[in-house]
């Protein structure tokens, strides 16, 4: 049994599993920190953000890390990627712009579960574009 190649392994999923830690440190980090300043801009100007638009923000931005640069990870040099994503961003803030106008009810935990209905056809046609010249019509 080589115990040098499986102490590397072990090594090597600790030190993976250091930095994963690390990155979601630092992302809640950066969320505590736009809490802070939204907060502190509203104290100090009295303009009040509903939560609506920070929930907006929030699940907008959780929508592209987790399911886009986690699921997509491989295709951030692929400038098909970056147009689709573009497109969908357009798209998905220009709805959801006209939907939270036009009723200020929204709750936020609301975002969770159209994200949890948008993300699979999302990612389906996401794959679509961005590897369609890689599939072979039949």
């Amino acid at each position: 049994m080589n115990t040098t190649a499986t102490h590397n392994r072990q090594r090597g999923r600790f030190v993976s599993f250091i930095l994963e830690a690390a990155k979601l440190v630092g992302i809640a980090i950066i969320c505590l920190l736009v809490i802070a300043a939204v907060v502190i801009v509203s104290a100090k100007t009295g303009i009040k953000v509903p939560e609506r638009w920070i929930g907006l923000t929030f699940w907008t931005c959780f929508l592209l890390w987790f399911v886009f640069f986690r699921q997509h990870k491989r295709d951030l040099r692929i400038g098909r990627f970056w147009l689709a994503l573009s497109a969908f961003l357009i798209v998905h803030v220009t709805i959801f712009v006209v939907v939270l106008r036009a009723y200020p009810a929204w709750r936020p935990v609301w975002f969770l579960f159209v994200i949890m209905i948008e993300a699979p056809p999302v990612l389906a046609s996401f794959e679509r574009i961005v590897h369609s010249r890689n599939r072979r019509h039949v």
